[in-house]
């Protein structure tokens, strides 16, 4: 179901040869301490250790060597946008990100405040739009970029699935929001007036949440949407669907061309089965896990109009913060590794695609 040969290759430093090696079993618990023999958790070990040498030796387009890329306007990092209705594991996933990449069992305090994680029963964790550092850059002796920081912007989770929320949306995908800001327009009934006469971010938004120039500096570069994986529907319900729908070509129109799926919370997947099914051999319940999995990524692919390869499944690190440490698992830092390359690869077309564009734009005529 999915398979280590996903991984993005665009990144020259990866083999194609180590990539092909190995089929990744499914990311859940039993895959780091269960069945898979000493010599497949060595291999997926030998893999997870090469992803994290390509994602720490990263730099915007150093891979794309056949392209005429200038230095100028180069953004310093890749900034990657996390998308996705409230509760869903948006957080999680970025914080999984960072535990992984860096093999530790804790994230740093400043990356835990920032990066607000809050149980499922409440309404809204992140309020904010805000960044989190998954790798910082790395500068030469002479301040120059030897490699390129990875970011994650987390965002407000959606609850309406509205043309607000749309709105809110575009102006982030644009550039134009500061970070730390709470992207929310003003009065609803004073913005909805000014919707359907004006529609600008500036009469719409208050003005000291929005950047003064927006650029590939301020852009993020790939777009991520993260769901509730254990849910029924997928979207949930028409309404949603049709909402997400509308994001997806909001996206492309945009120059995303590749947004990437991931569902999350696999291990309740799991448990499901073992309500329903009732307990099982491990080989019919792997059988049972994957039917499952292939299920629910046919059926996004589907409503979303998304390929095959778009989608990822996923268990988040739960903990990590203050005194509780998390149980490494090799299966998860795999795939959140996996995901995380992914988005580095699709980062680098996007800034290469919107330099050649701004670089094949005619001068701005002077005035005589």
């Amino acid at each position: 179901l999915l398979q280590a040969s996903h991984i993005p290759r665009s990144f020259e430093e990866m083999s194609a040869e180590a990539a092909d090696e190995v089929a990744a079993p499914r990311p859940s618990v039993a895959g780091a301490n269960g069945d898979p023999g000493d010599a497949m958790v060595a291999i997926m070990e030998s893999q997870v250790e090469e992803m994290r040498k390509v994602l720490m030796k990263f730099k915007v387009c150093a891979s794309l060597s056949g392209e005429k890329i200038s230095d100028e306007g180069l953004p310093g990092h890749a900034d990657i946008l996390i998308f996705g209705p409230s509760g869903s594991g948006k957080s999680s996933l970025i914080r999984t990100f960072y535990m992984a990449l860096h093999k530790t069992q804790q994230v740093p305090p400043d990356f835990a405040d920032r990066i607000i994680v809050k149980d499922t029963a409440h309404n809204e964790g992140t309020l904010k739009y805000v960044s989190a550092v998954i790798k910082p850059a790395k500068l030469d002796h002479r301040g120059q970029i030897q490699s390129s920081s990875i970011m994650c912007h987390d965002t407000r989770g959606h609850i309406w699935m509205d043309e607000r929320e749309q709105k809110q949306l575009s102006v982030i995908m644009d550039g134009n929001v500061k970070d730390d800001s709470m992207v929310q327009q003003r009065n609803y009934r004073y913005a909805r007036l000014l919707w359907e006469f004006w529609r600008r971010d500036v009469d719409l938004f208050p003005p000291e949440i929005l950047s003064r120039k927006p650029g590939l500096q301020s852009q993020p570069h790939a777009v991520l949407f993260v769901f509730d994986g254990s849910k029924d529907e997928i979207p949930d319900g028409e309404e949603d669907t049709r909402f997400y729908r509308e994001i997806f070509q909001m996206c492309r129109s945009k120059g995303y061309q590749n947004p990437q799926v991931v569902l999350t919370r696999i291990d309740r997947v799991e448990e499901a089965i073992v309500k329903t099914e009732g307990k099982q051999s491990v080989a019919n319940g792997e059988l049972k896990l994957r039917q499952v999995l292939d299920k629910k990524i046919e059926d996004i692919c589907i409503r979303l109009d998304v390929s095959r390869t778009a989608v990822h499944f996923v268990e988040n690190y739960h903990n990590g913060v203050g005194r509780e440490e998390e149980v490494r698992n090799v299966s998860v830092d795999f795939h959140a590794l996996k995901i995380l390359t992914q988005c580095c690869s699709h980062a680098d077309k996007f800034v290469a695609e919107s330099l050649s564009t701004m670089q094949q734009r005619p001068p701005a005529c002077a005035v005589q």
